[in-house]
């Protein structure tokens, strides 16, 4: 068969050759970027080549390292991902990437098990939760486990999915505690307020700056105190917020969330014993993901003074709550301070334990707070032991 034959028989087969070389080449030439901004996360630099990187097995080969290279700074990476999106909405697909498109533009994570991020970790992680509370009987320990969006939510789920019932889980973790540990269950307090202000944001997996509000208000309660009303607090709009779901699903006609933040005057903030200017960093809020302007985003420990307490020790001491969170507690942890005169925030992945931290002191109040999915799939958990 003659080359004219062939390219008439095979016309697109040259120009895919073409189109495979062109892109090569001009892949090439571009230069290595730090992070998808689409994605919110960081992409993958090209590995260097050695004998012992040759010689790893699995994750860390050079091979899966170089794949993973390729796949991160693929030219027109953006592009792609976006046509991905709009083909499978145009299929009528309902989720992508375990993200599940839900009613009024919100999108939620796909937990339809317990051990949909890893077997058998929320068994371990609320067994670590128990030891905790056993090795501080003499610290004042209430644990709050956050709910996620879809619990509070239901009503913005496609009919007929159904997904790990967060209310039961808790009260039968709560159930399980050693006797004097504080409880505290906020589906009241989140769905009294469901229909009003928004609680959770509709592209990330966090609550909203007003849903923690609301969380922290339910805690002040459970100690006989109240917050100030929040529309006595000035506050800070931020429009075209992208989230962690929105990265996760690239669903391309989501609508952009508003991220609000309170000024809440405080008088000092230090990160591991460095100061910072205020409760909040104002670079992220330049970006598509901006949820990490609250408390400069995670940090191993976070300590916060202010003259806000409403509530002093009659006897003049300075009051302190420890508060061990995840990444919830970031826009939660500015309201403690009209209930203590010390905040001090840690976040165990960050730190190698936590053993250390109450060996200082004992504190006035432990605060344990995490989101429910975190709690099922957080490898760090485990370092409230240490």
């Amino acid at each position: 068969m003659s080359g004219w034959e062939l390219f008439r028989k095979y016309p697109w087969a040259p120009l895919f050759a073409v189109f495979i070389l062109v892109t090569t080449c001009w892949d090439m030439t571009q230069t290595s970027r730090a992070e998808s901004e689409l994605e919110n996360r960081e992409l993958a630099q090209k590995p260097k080549l050695s004998w012992s990187s040759l010689m790893e097995q699995g994750e860390r080969s050079y091979n899966q390292k170089y794949d993973k290279y390729i796949n991160d700074q693929f030219i027109g990476r953006d592009g792609w991902i976006t046509l991905k999106s709009v083909s499978e909405m145009a299929l009528g697909k309902q989720e992508n990437n375990g993200i599940v498109f839900g009613k009024d533009g919100y999108l939620f994570r796909k937990f339809d098990s317990l051990d949909s991020a890893v077997p058998g970790r929320y068994e371990e992680n609320t067994g670590y939760l128990r030891e905790f509370c056993e090795m501080y009987p003499d610290q004042p320990v209430t644990m709050m486990i956050a709910p996620t969006a879809y619990s509070i939510l239901s009503d913005k789920l496609p009919d007929g999915l159904a997904l790990v019932d967060q209310r039961e889980e808790l009260r039968k973790l709560y159930a399980s505690l050693p006797e004097g540990t504080g409880t505290l269950l906020l589906f009241d307090a989140l769905d009294a307020h469901r229909d009003g202000e928004q609680l959770y944001y509709r592209t990330d997996h966090h609550w909203t700056t007003y849903g923690a509000y609301l969380a922290a208000q339910a805690f002040a309660a459970e100690k006989g105190r109240e917050l100030p009303a929040l529309d006595t607090l000035p506050a800070h709009m931020s429009d075209g917020f992208y989230g962690t779901n929105f990265a996760t699903a690239k669903k391309i006609d989501t609508p952009a969330d508003t991220l609000v933040y309170y000024d809440i005057p405080v008088t000092g903030v230090t990160i591991a014993g460095e100061e910072r200017d205020g409760l909040y960093d104002p670079a992220p809020l330049k970006k598509r993901d901006q949820y990490a302007v609250f408390l400069w985003g995670n940090n191993n420990r976070t300590v916060i003074t202010s003259e806000n307490n409403r509530y002093p020790a009659a006897d003049g001491h300075e009051t302190r709550i420890l508060l061990i969170k995840d990444s919830y507690g970031n826009c939660f942890a500015p309201f403690l301070t009209y209930l203590y005169d010390v905040v001090d925030v840690v976040d165990v992945r960050f730190l190698n334990g936590l053993k250390d931290v109450l060996a200082e002191r004992t504190y006035d109040d432990v605060l344990v707070l995490y989101n429910f999915e975190t709690l099922a799939s957080d490898p760090y958990i485990m370092r409230l032991r240490y």
